[in-house]
Order: C-alpha cells, then sequence, then structure tokens
C-alpha cells in the first residue's frame, strides 16, 4: 500500500510542471478572430468558444462559428449590425439624473497584470500594475460623487482558479448595495496598435469590454456593457473598443449590472493606459446615473416646464371665457348684454384684475 502511495505522489509531482506549463500557454495563447471573408478583425487573448459573440467597434455582431485549435484561427458568422441603446438625451441640456446614493464596486481578479512599457514586466506575483490603473479608476469615478467600494485583494495565480478565488471578494463588495461591479484587467494580445487611440487630442488606450454568457444574468450584463459602449460612442468615440461576450461567467451572475473592463494589453503605454481612466469614469457615471446637468441645466428645465403649464392654463383661460360669452349670449340674445355679463364675472373671479375692479356697492 506504501508503494501504491508513494508512486501516485510520484505521479503528481511529475505532472506539476507540465500543469503550470499548460495554463501558462492558455494565458499566452491569442487567436484571431476572422469574418466570412476570412479576413481578420480583431485577436483575442485565450481560447474562444463556438457561440461566443463579438460585437465589433463600428457595431457589427458575430458569432463564433468554428475554432481551429491548429491554426489558432476562429471563424465568425455575422448577425448583422448591434442596435446600441438610444442614448441622445446626452445631447439635451438637462439630462436625467438618478437621485439615490451613488455607488460601484472595484476588484482585480488577475492580480499580476502588469505592463511592459512603465512597470518593466507583463506580470508581477505580489501587486500588478493594473492596480494603478484601478485605482486612477476609482479616484476618478469618486470625483463624480461616486463611493466606490474598492477591494485590492490578491487573487494570484493567475490561472483557472482565479475566478475562483476572487469570487469571494466580489460577493462581499456585492452586499454593499453597489449599484455596479467592475473586474479591472489589461487584454494579452502582443499587438499593441489594437488598443492605441486619441480622444479630445490625448493618446490613449482603448478599452475593451467582457461579458460571461453562461449566467442568469448575461442577458442583463450583455445590455449594460451596450449601455457603457453607446455612451463612450457618443461622448468619446475611439475609447470602447468592443464586446465580447465569451463561455463563462467571471463572477457576473453576481449582479446584473457587471462587467469586466480590460485597460489596453500588456504591450501598452502604461501612462496612455493611465489617461483612458478619467474618460472611462465618466463614461460610466453617464451610463450608471444619466450624467450631472447641474444648476444651470436644473433651472432650464424648470422653466421650460412652467412655460409648458403656462401655456397649458392659457389655453384653459380662453376655452372657459369662450364658453362663458356663449353662455351669456344664448341667455339675453343680446351681443351688449352678454359682454357686461362677462366682464362682471371677469371681476367677481380675478378681484378685478381683468375686466375693471368691481364697485361693491354697485349693482
Amino acid at each position: 500500500m506504501k508503494k501504491v502511495y508513494a508512486w501516485f505522489c510520484l505521479v503528481i509531482l511529475l505532472a506539476a510542471p507540465f500543469s503550470a506549463f499548460a495554463e501558462a500557454e492558455e494565458e499566452n495563447t491569442v487567436y484571431e478572430l476572422l469574418d466570412e471573408n476570412g479576413e481578420t478583425v480583431t485577436l483575442y487573448a485565450g481560447t474562444p468558444d463556438a457561440g461566443d459573440e463579438y460585437i465589433a467597434e463600428n457595431n457589427r455582431h458575430y458569432r463564433i462559428a468554428q475554432v481551429d485549435p491548429d491554426s489558432r484561427k476562429a471563424r465568425m458568422e455575422s448577425l448583422g449590425d448591434f442596435v446600441l441603446p438610444d442614448v441622445s438625451w446626452l445631447e439635451e441640456d438637462s439630462q436625467p439624473v438618478s437621485t439615490n446614493k451613488k455607488a460601484v464596486a472595484m476588484y482585480c481578479t488577475h492580480s499580476d497584470e502588469s505592463y511592459e512599457p512603465g512597470d518593466g514586466a507583463s506580470s508581477k506575483e505580489k501587486r500588478g500594475g493594473i492596480y494603478d490603473v484601478a485605482e486612477r479608476l476609482k479616484t476618478a469615478l469618486e470625483k463624480k460623487g461616486i463611493t466606490v467600494y474598492y477591494s485590492a485583494e490578491n487573487h494570484y495565480p493567475h490561472d483557472a482558479g482565479a475566478y475562483r478565488r476572487s469570487r469571494a471578494t466580489a460577493a462581499s463588495l456585492a452586499e454593499e448595495g453597489v449599484d455596479a461591479i467592475f473586474d479591472v484587467h489589461r487584454d494579452g494580445i502582443p499587438d499593441a496598435k489594437q488598443y492605441e487611440s486619441q480622444v479630445k487630442g490625448e493618446d490613449v488606450t482603448k478599452v475593451r469590454l467582457l461579458v460571461g454568457r453562461q449566467n442568469q444574468n448575461a442577458d442583463a450584463n450583455k445590455q449594460f456593457a451596450a449601455q457603457i459602449k453607446a455612451v463612450a460612442d457618443k461622448l468619446y468615440p475611439g475609447l470602447v473598443k468592443d464586446i465580447y461576450m465569451g463561455k463563462g461567467s467571471y463572477n457576473q451572475d453576481l449582479m446584473s449590472k457587471s462587467v469586466l473592463l480590460e485597460f489596453g494589453t500588456h504591450k501598452s503605454d502604461k501612462n496612455e493606459v493611465l489617461a483612458s481612466t478619467a474618460y472611462m469614469a465618466d463614461v460610466l457615471n453617464r451610463a450608471l446615473y444619466g450624467g450631472v446637468s447641474g444648476a444651470a441645466g436644473k433651472a432650464k428645465s424648470t422653466a421650460k416646464e412652467n412655460e409648458g403649464g403656462w401655456t397649458g392654463v392659457g389655453w384653459l383661460a380662453v376655452i372657459g371665457l369662450s364658453g362663458l360669452f356663449l353662455y351669456a349670449f344664448a341667455a339675453s340674445g343680446n351681443l351688449k348684454i352678454a359682454g357686461a355679463k362677462m366682464k362682471r364675472s371677469l371681476q367677481e373671479m380675478t378681484g378685478g384684475v381683468l375686466g375693471g375692479r368691481h364697485d361693491e356697492g354697485g349693482k
């Protein structure tokens, strides 16, 4: 029996390095996503699965139809154009504003993720550069009046069990009564150019949105991601790269408004990544709460409401006076008498403001 146990332990010890190598290989696996014409649409770090969906930057909607692990290419079928939510209210002077307390949560499942230009390595075991990105985003959100419940918990190593370990963190944050949860990452594709962009003349990196399609909140998570992209496309074109809906849950079953944010790739300039956080904070604030239009916008809104209210009152008054005159004319059969009666009624109803002041002693 002891010999059997010894052999078993030996097998485990020998297999461990290969298992670790397999996990590292999976992490570094990059696939090309091809359209119906065989043209590369984008790159994806990891192994795509048939049934995954992809919404490109131009809102073309695709579904993964076939995956070839040998060539590391995945063929997609077109689903047409994806219709983003209507955010035309962003153009109005006064925007819808939430009156509730604004609160979100943030954490980093892949705690080691870093940026070679800036951190010196793509991965750091104790504390990756991704925490700097998350904390910069946290500060920018707080400037918008949003309370951020942020966890810097380390979930290393970067393996298949990372999401299992980060689930406890996400569940704890969800108990704070937040409106949304964001898991902050960076992508692993080797082409930094796919993430390079400019917003308001400033060099930034794009942000990819990831949604897990295998949880009960998948549809709600997808719509939330679409809302974020719609707002970003309107305010800061070129900020949001795309939306990928992959196999798994990414712990997004915990909340209907939960999305994974990928800020650039490990080859991206970290300063450009950090620059994108301020714009992304504004997008998340608007997507969740409508944005704050300020006192001026509120005053304009109130003035318009009052204007509309007085217009309605005015028309009611005209209709009422017309009816009063017709009634008086029908009763007397004389225009002069009808006019006098209407004048008298106006004096009584308005205290002399209209129709001249009524002499209380006269008849």
